[in-house]
């Protein structure tokens, strides 16, 4: 029997619409399968068969009616546990956040419902979003299906756990500093973070107004195993929905009209805060020799804005300057105390970070200068390819002493230029490597189209064998 979990979303569509298979068959397929692999991977936080079922067998009467169907029409879609879903307990991994369910969709879901999206559940993230890497005291830890020592990342780690085991076809996360790009690259599978307004944020924690300055550097995302359905979702979610202030009318453009053998690419390794491994190294290298074979201008080109890059985003939005006073005050709101290692840690860090509201006014001006500076740098390119992170995936509590891993993608979080994560090669242990292709603002169909690009040439990679730590 075919493992219809291993299809990708786009031909799962097709094959329902074509009544070769019934979205019952499909979201069979999917709760077996996550039946199967979620003992070990622990990415579902919510999830409910027999609901999805029903769901299935009414969408199933629709088309035997001949009714018009949408473009996502059946398709099982996970959503990562910072987005409202009408109906489930939306808490960014906080206790605290943990109340009654959704009564509203966020614009993101609202959209996929509205096209036939069955939503398959929700899945794991650290608390508040703060780690890349995913575990809390609510829903445990999730582990990689590609070692289950290792984290797949964070924070959208139980989106990409889950599609990188064959439990989701497509998702959507987040992402503020990489939290859509380093759980891709860890976990061996595709995501976008669109230009920063591109897709609305109503409906999402912790925007909808209350994030401040956060707003300015966190998108909503697809991931996915296939580069294919990151552009089928984009069709979907993009575009202003009249709520968000910072969401403009702009259209998503279509990938196929990129004429690739005409873009110039900027290209490079270090960035003067960590030193990438040499596999690293050879996974960028190999997409330069793509690309160079095809006849591309490709030119090795350090953009030396970003060398200030942890100071102006990490210290600046993340850890905010007044040594961790500001989630220790919404915690003490919320009567909450019992905190995860993880933010434990967090908190510990920011401790240590600290700066007056005058430095805060003058890190601003530089963020904007970088913002200018890197157009400069743009003008020559239309594409940057680099690591998303120093190494493959980490072993579990590793990453909060190991922040400059991520410089590579949290550049794009200040920027606001969107940016593409493709696998494209293996760690000599069997991890997977992935490349970020970042594109210049609203360029969305240029970055996707390289990673399409590249992943017609390289493959797909395959759904990992999961077993014991390696």
């Amino acid at each position: 029997m075919e493992q219809l979990y291993k299809l990708s979303a786009s031909t799962i569509i097709e094959k329902i619409k074509s009544r070769a298979l019934s979205v019952r068959e499909i979201l069979e397929a999917f709760i077996h399968r996550i039946e199967d692999v979620e003992p070990q991977i622990n990415a579902l936080e919510q999830f409910y068969p027999e609901k999805l079922l029903k769901e299935a067998d009414s969408m199933d009467k629709m088309i035997s009616a001949n009714k018009a169907v949408g473009k996502l029409y059946g398709l099982p879609v996970s959503i990562k546990d910072t987005c409202k879903v009408k109906g489930f307990k939306i808490s960014t991994g906080c206790p605290a956040l943990l109340n009654k369910p959704e009564e509203k969709d966020a614009t993101v879901v609202a959209r996929i419902k509205s096209e036939g999206g069955i939503i398959l559940g929700i899945t794991n993230a650290p608390e508040l979003l703060a780690s890349y890497e995913t575990d809390n005291l609510l829903f445990g830890r999730t582990n990689n299906p590609y070692d289950l020592s290792r984290t797949p990342g964070g924070s959208s780690g139980g989106e990409a756990a889950l599609i990188s085991a064959g439990g989701s076809p497509l998702g959507i996360g987040s992402d503020a500093g990489g939290s859509v790009r380093q759980p891709a690259h860890y976990s061996g599978i595709c995501a976008h973070k669109p230009t920063q307004g591109s897709i609305p944020l109503t409906g999402t924690i912790p925007t909808d107004g209350i994030a401040g300055i956060i707003t300015q550097i966190v998108s909503m995302g697809p991931m996915a195993r296939h580069v294919d359905d990151l552009i089928l979702m984009m069709n979907v979610i993009a575009g202003a929905d009249g709520f968000d202030p910072h969401a403009p009318p702009v259209n998503f453009n279509n990938p196929d009209n990129v004429d690739i053998s005409k873009l110039k690419i900027a290209y490079y390794f270090a960035n003067g805060k960590t030193i990438p491994t040499d596999e690293t190294v050879e996974a960028v290298k190999k997409v330069v020799s793509i690309f160079s074979d095809n006849g591309n201008v490709v030119k090795e080109h350090y953009p030396e804005p970003i060398k200030d890059i942890y100071r102006l985003h990490w210290q600046t939005f993340m850890q905010g300057g007044d040594k961790g006073a500001g989630i220790k005050q919404f915690f003490a709101s919320l009567h909450h105390k019992n905190i995860s290692p993880l933010l434990q840690q967090a908190l510990s860090n920011s401790s240590k970070c600290e700066f007056s509201l005058m430095e805060l006014r003058q890190r601003l001006v530089e963020v904007e200068q970088f913002r200018y500076a890197m157009m400069r740098y743009m003008q020559d390119y239309d594409i940057i390819v680099s690591p998303v992170a120093a190494t493959p995936a980490r072993q579990h509590g590793e990453t909060h002493n190991h922040i400059h891993d991520f410089s590579y993608i949290i550049v794009h979080n200040l920027t606001g230029w969107p940016a593409t994560v493709v696998p494209v090669a293996y760690s000599k242990t069997g991890l997977p490597i992935g490349v970020q292709i970042a594109a210049k603002p609203w360029c969305d169909h240029v970055a996707l189209a390289v990673a399409k690009k590249l992943q017609d040439i390289i493959g797909i990679f395959p759904i990992p064998e999961i077993n014991q730590a390696k």
